[in-house]
């Protein structure tokens, strides 16, 4: 009962921000206002902080490293071939979207949120770890995995672009230098540790703005059709990719904090942003917006499921 609790305050912001923006109180311009501010200024200071905190337990986590690698090859794999030779057969567009987003979850606009409502400070910390051994492989294997699909092979557009996203984000910069920070024993005052402190408090509740504001719910009201449609991949995103995680953290084992913070985060819906790069890259961008919808629809039950899975609940 517990895990549908532990959703629920994140729904109702969520539908908060979904209904400001539908009537008219935010406008696209502020959404993204919103969306940008969380990126650049809330966000960087609260993963410098935990990071740092975090310190080198960041590198001494070779066995996150391998779990969430392999676990991420292995998901993209299943969901080439059974797009390929089952589910999307011949659609070559929608099957380079199933690979993309196959694990490219939700992590910053609802994974953060419902690790600390979950876990608190410690998990912010285990999170900011799993955020910096991740970076890399996160960004890197599931765009070059989809573009393979769709051309056949790796552009230098396409590795020069992906090399400055990765290497501009401020979200990965943040983690980075609060390791480096902390491994360099470099104080930290107290004013500003309280300052991103606080910054790093109005996290959840932009964030869940911001997704609200984001999200087309109009979508849902053709369900069924989006469901029906949409199932299979849905499935990867929300039980195989985490259940993978869960095996893989089984053969290289993490602190159970770390356990519970990596398996919850890859049980988080589609990345909003999936829809950004299938369209951005000639993928079908409007079946990556029903990846988007149907998976944080049916969030409602897989992440309390999970929660109760992990012990979490």
């Amino acid at each position: 009962m517990y895990g549908f609790f532990l959703v629920l305050p994140l729904l109702i912001i969520i539908l908060t921000g979904n209904r400001l923006r539908a009537r008219g109180f935010y406008s696209a311009e502020d959404v993204a206002a919103l969306m940008k501010t969380l990126f650049y200024v809330i966000l960087p200071p609260l993963l410098f902080r935990t990071s740092y905190i975090a310190g080198r337990d960041a590198l001494s986590q070779p066995n996150l490293f391998y779990a969430t690698t392999l676990c991420f090859l292995l998901t993209m794999l299943f969901a080439y071939f059974a797009a390929r030779f089952a589910v999307h057969r011949g659609n070559l567009r929608r099957i380079a979207t199933a690979v993309l987003a196959s694990f490219r979850g939700n992590n910053v606009y609802l994974g953060l949120p419902v690790i600390q409502l979950a876990m608190g400070d410690k998990g912010m910390s285990e999170a900011a770890v799993y955020l910096a051994v991740t970076a890399v492989s996160f960004q890197l294997l599931s765009v070059a995995a989809g573009e393979m699909v769709l051309y056949g092979r790796l552009t230098l557009s396409g590795v020069c672009s992906m090399l400055k996203r990765l290497f501009t984000n401020p979200l990965i910069l943040s983690c980075i230098a609060g390791l480096g920070a902390s491994m360099a024993g470099i104080p930290i005052h107290f004013v500003l540790d309280e300052t991103m402190k606080l910054m790093g408090n109005a996290a959840t509740a932009v964030a869940l703005l911001a997704l609200g504001g984001s999200l087309d719910l109009s979508r849902m009201s053709a369900v069924v059709r989006i469901v029906r449609e949409t199932w299979f991949d849905v499935l990867v995103k929300l039980a195989l990719n985490p259940a993978l995680m869960y095996l893989m953290l089984y053969f290289f084992p993490v602190s159970d904090d770390m356990r519970k913070v990596t398996v919850m985060l890859s049980a988080m819906p589609t990345a909003v942003n999936c829809f950004i790069l299938a369209r951005g890259m000639g993928m079908d961008g409007e079946y990556a917006a029903d990846l988007v919808a149907a998976t944080t629809l049916l969030c409602v039950a897989a992440i309390p499921l999970w929660a109760h899975i992990l012990h979490m609940a």
